[in-house]
């Protein structure tokens, strides 16, 4: 039952969106089972009232009330195609708006598109199923931008296409609880600043049918304008150095050997030219199998 419920949960693509612009990819050291994989579709919606310009937590510019807010439906899945070797896909339709307090005469602004696509190879490594060292897996992933404008406090994206590289440590310890920690770098075109990133997560079974889990996610660019500092303008965001720090709780349903559900949300704790967000959703996830 573990094995199968490891695959379901761990496989999926549910996706904390960090800020104003959603944060690609999320692996696992945990793959599909050979000739198997699962498609999953998921809602996230975040607001925030609040922005950390450089590292200072303040309210968002204008002259009070405004909200930054993005709503994204994502759509993914992974197959594998050996004991060692699996491929994933995620991406996602959003629309974000940015609305002004009372009395500002400056119109709320409001986007939507397809947001960036992300195709990653997973190869593992180590499997712990067979060693006595804890899963260990090398992942490589091509980012795609979508088809939305930047420039805005509200973009859905940065608009750079590139990729990312990370390695993936997962454990379990008996048969309720398990661990995976992810560290990775990214790199993108057109001027966006490279970014190193780190995702750390639990998961414990509670029963047959229900699973809690915990996570904290890091994304720290390496360099970058800041808002409102030299060189800085509107149409130059893509190019902020944009850090976050975001924990967050899921709780996950298996419905039957195929299908699951999850409910999950999250906070903004710590940031730089990032919104305070926060972030609820819910996901849906079907397994399958070709053999």
């Amino acid at each position: 039952m573990h094995r199968f419920a490891v695959t379901t949960l761990t496989c999926s693509v549910f996706v904390f969106c960090l800020s104003s612009r959603p944060a690609l990819g999320d692996a696992s050291a945990w793959l599909p089972e050979p000739g198997t994989g699962h498609l999953s579709l998921s809602y996230v919606s975040q607001s925030a009232e609040q922005f950390y310009r450089g590292q200072e937590k303040r309210p968002l510019p204008g002259g009070g009330g405004e909200d930054l807010s993005q709503a994204t439906v994502w759509m993914g899945g992974s197959y594998g195609f050996n004991d060692s070797f699996a491929v994933d896909v995620q991406t996602g339709w959003a629309k974000s708006q940015f609305m002004t307090g009372p009395g500002i005469p400056t119109p709320s602004e409001s986007f939507n598109g397809m947001v960036d696509t992300n195709i990653g190879l997973t190869w593992r490594i180590v499997d712990e199923v067979i060693s006595d060292s804890p899963s260990i897996a090398l992942r490589a992933g091509a980012i795609l931008a979508g088809d939305y404008e930047t420039g805005f406090i509200n973009s859905l994206g940065d608009g750079g296409d590139g990729y990312e590289a990370s390695l993936v440590v997962g454990r379990f310890l008996g048969d309720q609880v398990g661990l995976s920690a992810e560290f990775g770098l990214r790199r993108r075109n057109n001027n966006i600043p490279g970014e190193r990133f780190a995702n750390l997560s639990g998961i414990w079974f509670l029963n047959d049918s229900l699973t809690v889990g915990v996570e904290y996610r890091m994304v720290n660019s390496t360099s970058g304008l800041q808002i409102g500092g030299p060189g800085f303008a509107p149409d130059r965001f893509p190019e902020i150095e944009e850090d976050t720090q975001t924990v967050g709780a899921r709780l996950y349903y298996s419905v039957n050997e195929n299908f699951s559900l999850s409910l999950f949300g999250g906070s903004v704790i710590d940031g730089r030219n990032a919104a305070a967000s926060n972030i609820f959703g819910a996901a849906a996830s079907y397994s399958f199998d070709f053999l």
